[in-house]
């Protein structure tokens, strides 16, 4: 597994070249958690409820990293460096410089890319937890194992992209689900109850109190209801 370190534009594109940081054993499993945020949405005098979409936030990757110096990590660039060094604490400062610490220009830690065969993840490291638990007669560390995790960082056009999906800008056809109303609906996608009278008349229903489920509505614009 390689983990690419790297400065961003003003756009979250990659500037400059990245720094490779090979880590010493691959890892055995990874953990990722995705989490959408909703809304508790309700009209005044109407009992239903409905969740209405607010955002997607970045993925959560989480990987535990092994740093050994006992000479066990055959044909590991790493675990070679670590041997002759007799410790891992120098690995361990440069993972954190490259994935942790504020660059000085950009006043804000390094971006990174996560590439393990076909994973690939943009990412920032958002909490890193080092446990040693082996040392030398020194005391210096011989081994020991970092709980990292990474949020999902994409580039801000990718991230307007995707937002655009989900735009009251664009046209939309909804499928009316089970006790939806078109107050609901129309506070669900434009933020305001008020527009259901338009969406009534754009899509010819006479009786908009009464919608049942699995009904297909055309969401235009909002400039278009002008």
């Amino acid at each position: 597994m390689l983990i690419l370190s790297f400065n961003t534009d003003d756009e979250g594109e990659m500037k400059g070249l990245p720094i490779p940081f090979p880590v010493m054993y691959n890892p055995e499993k990874f953990s990722k958690s995705i989490k959408t945020i909703y809304q508790t949405r309700t009209v005044p005098g109407d009992a239903s409820v409905e969740q209405g979409f607010e955002g997607i936030e970045g993925d959560d990757i989480s990987f535990e990293f092994l740093f050994d110096a006992t000479g066990g990590s055959i044909n590991s660039i790493q675990g070679e460096i670590a041997k002759v060094l007799d410790g891992v604490d120098l690995q361990i400062e440069l993972f954190l410089a490259l994935t942790q610490t504020r660059d000085e220009q950009e006043h804000q830690p390094r971006k990174l890319t996560l590439v393990w065969g076909t994973f690939i993840f943009n990412c920032r490291l958002v909490s890193a937890t080092i446990d040693y638990t082996l040392f030398n007669p020194m005391g210096r560390p011989l081994r020991a194992t970092i709980n990292a995790t990474f949020k999902g960082d994409e580039p801000r056009i990718l991230q307007s992209a995707i937002a655009k999906l989900f735009s009251s800008d664009l046209t939309h056809a909804r499928i009316v689900k089970e006790g939806e109303t078109l107050p609901l609906i129309s506070k669900s996608v434009y933020g305001d109850s008020k527009y259901y009278i338009e969406i009534a008349k754009i899509n010819g229903l006479r009786n908009f109190r009464n919608i049942p489920a699995g009904t297909e509505l055309i969401l235009p614009p909002l400039n278009k209801q002008e």
